[in-house]
């Protein structure tokens, strides 16, 4: 039998568990999740998957939450055939939502814990070799749900897609993080970030497609059940964490990161004579991620002192 109808028939059998498997293969057996700079260091543990409707009306209310500017998913898939498959527009009518949040690991994680303003040199490369797996798992599900006879698309990686200047900052019309809290991975805490079952330093990737997988439950009571802050705790160790000042009891300020994140770091790395093996657009940050009470899993009350 040959490979292409062992996958189809997984897919016919369990579309679900056929998405999850091909994810966890991937990122398991990807010789590119592995840092080569740190004798080939995992750069992500295993992922959580989850699924929503492509139609659920949370994705109507993202174009008042983030701006009208964000796509729907339906709206990424027919722009997607529009441009691929004109006159296809139509063809797709049950649509889902695969996204998926890859667990930055440990050691990476750990090299962070002594930082108080630039990342480590693991967390950099995590950064951006780590967007560069994620980018190609999504091409890898994208073309084999395509040669299995389905439609699909990672709007992220698009001619379409875009970084917005808004007034609150930059936002894009595809927000990875939104679609994973859709999909009931993870809610948000105060500095933004997105709070999971693994924890808050994480990366994220998705993919719509013309599959009918079962919705995945949100089973927090609102966007930031999973933060201490919000619970009524006084953790705000991820604000002590910002060498920006960028975070407080009144949220993320995203201009004042940005500028760090774009701007200050280079100068604070030349000042401290680190600049040697840095790669990328920008450093990255991740001090916010790393070491506090969510950096690991969903915190407990009482849990709100560095981690």
């Amino acid at each position: 039998m040959r490979i292409s109808d062992v996958h189809q028939n997984l897919l016919d059998e369990n579309p679900a568990r056929f998405v999850e498997k091909v994810i966890r293969d991937y990122v398991a057996s990807s010789p590119d999740n592995r840092l080569q700079a740190f004798d080939g260091q995992p750069i992500f543990s295993e992922p959580l998957v989850g699924f929503a409707d492509a139609d659920d009306p949370i994705f109507t209310e993202y174009k008042k939450i983030i701006g009208d500017f964000h796509w729907t998913p339906r709206e990424a898939m027919i722009m997607h055939l529009r441009e691929h498959h004109p006159g296809k527009e139509t063809d797709a009518e049950s649509l889902s939502v695969i996204s998926w949040v890859m667990p930055i690991h440990s050691q990476t994680l750990r090299s962070m814990h002594g930082e108080t303003a630039v990342p480590t040199l693991q967390w950099n490369h995590t950064r951006w070799r780590g967007q560069g797996l994620i980018d190609a798992l999504a091409r890898h599900l994208v073309s084999l749900l395509e040669e299995l006879g389905h439609r699909a698309v990672a709007p992220d990686l698009t001619s379409g897609f875009q970084m917005i200047d808004c007034a609150n900052g930059l936002a894009s019309n595809w927000s990875q993080r939104h679609m994973a809290y859709a999909a009931g991975l993870g809610t948000f805490g105060l500095s933004d970030g997105l709070i999971t079952q693994k924890g808050k330093a994480i990366r994220c990737g998705s993919v719509v497609a013309d599959l009918a997988l079962p919705p995945s439950a949100r089973v927090y009571e609102h966007e930031h059940a999973n933060c201490l802050f919000y619970q009524g705790a006084s953790c705000t160790t991820c604000a002590k964490r910002c060498p920006a000042d960028a975070i407080s009891e009144n949220g993320h300020d995203k201009k004042r990161c940005l500028q760090y994140l774009l701007v200050d770091q280079r100068t604070l790395l030349k000042e401290l004579g680190r600049e040697a093996g840095y790669i990328g657009d920008y450093l990255g940050c991740g001090l916010c991620q790393t070491r506090v009470p969510c950096e690991h899993g969903i915190p407990k009350p009482g849990s709100g002192a560095d981690a």
